[in-house]
């Protein structure tokens, strides 16, 4: 949040009056004799009370901001909100420069269509099972996960996200209307099964999600998810695919491509504790369903 930057601000102003410590603090009291390493204590004290105040003091001038365009944010609110028809996105542009100016100001907000299933039978019930162009089904979710929501939505790739942010904010300085409001229509669709950890560990809830969405031109990597230097060229029960880990095993894909069908497929695990067989294995079953 912006009150963060104005804590940092303000302790790296009083480090560099001396109030700090560690090496940088001593040298401070070393060599102008001011203070002393026993007053080190007491000068973190003063720190940390003035980070204190100075995150108080941003609070209370953010919340200031938010109420001062109050009107403007509510005329936001109501655009985005409402019934949306299938394949609807929504995108609203604020065209204010003194709130473009202001610390909370944010040039653009978007919403889109979409259907929530938080029941993993309901969501092969009334969706899943009728679509078999775009076939997305997990019959066993891996030991120590359970479902948490299955979301269908309206499909853009990032580009194409882009260049339409970049449209609207074009056409909305264009208009001369304080709240300009533009909707489209999208015939393609991503589905996302997301699962969650039953029980954290050391403190952390992993998550698994797997996606399906429109492939883009034949042979090309999948956008959402870009082969990194330590993606490796795998086989599961015939399909190549792409297995990618980072240096820290934090976040694990596995990406493809039914070439039958011409989607996508991704499996994503994020701060989570399956290892590159049980991925692998996950992405078979995904894979025999969407036969």
């Amino acid at each position: 949040m912006n009150y963060r930057k104005t804590i940092m601000a303000m302790t790296s102003a009083a480090l560099l009056l001396g109030i700090g410590y560690g090496a940088s603090g001593e040298a401070f009291a070393a060599s102008s004799g001011i203070q002393s390493a026993a007053a080190l204590p007491a000068i973190m004290t003063d720190v940390k009370y003035i980070a204190q105040v100075s995150e108080a003091e941003a609070r209370a001038k953010a919340e200031q901001e938010v109420k001062k365009f109050k009107s403007l944010l509510d005329q936001q609110k109501k655009a985005l909100s409402g019934t949306y028809q299938p394949g609807e996105i929504r995108y609203v542009y604020i065209n204010d420069k003194e709130y473009q100016a202001s610390p909370i100001g944010s040039s653009y907000a978007s919403n889109s269509y979409s259907l929530m299933f938080r029941n993993y039978d309901e969501y092969v019930k009334k969706y899943a099972a009728g679509k078999p162009a775009m076939r997305l089904e997990l019959k066993q979710p891996p030991e120590g996960y359970n479902f948490t929501l299955a979301r269908i939505a309206p499909y853009q790739t990032s580009s194409e996200r882009k260049q339409i942010f970049n449209q609207v904010i074009a056409e909305g300085k264009a208009s001369g209307k304080k709240i300009y409001v533009k909707k489209l229509q999208e015939k393609r669709i991503s589905i996302e099964l997301i699962y969650t950890m039953t029980a954290p560990v050391n403190g952390i809830t992993g998550v698994l999600s797997i996606n399906t969405e429109p492939a883009g031109a034949a042979g090309k990597a999948v956008e959402s998810e870009p082969v990194q230097p330590q993606s490796e060229k795998l086989k599961v029960d015939g399909q190549e695919v792409i297995y990618t880990a980072n240096d820290k095993q934090e976040h694990k894909s596995v990406v493809w491509m039914n070439a039958k069908t011409h989607v996508n497929y991704i499996l994503r695990e994020d701060r989570g504790h399956l290892n590159k067989e049980e991925l692998l294995a996950l992405a078979g079953q995904v894979m025999e369903a969407s036969k």
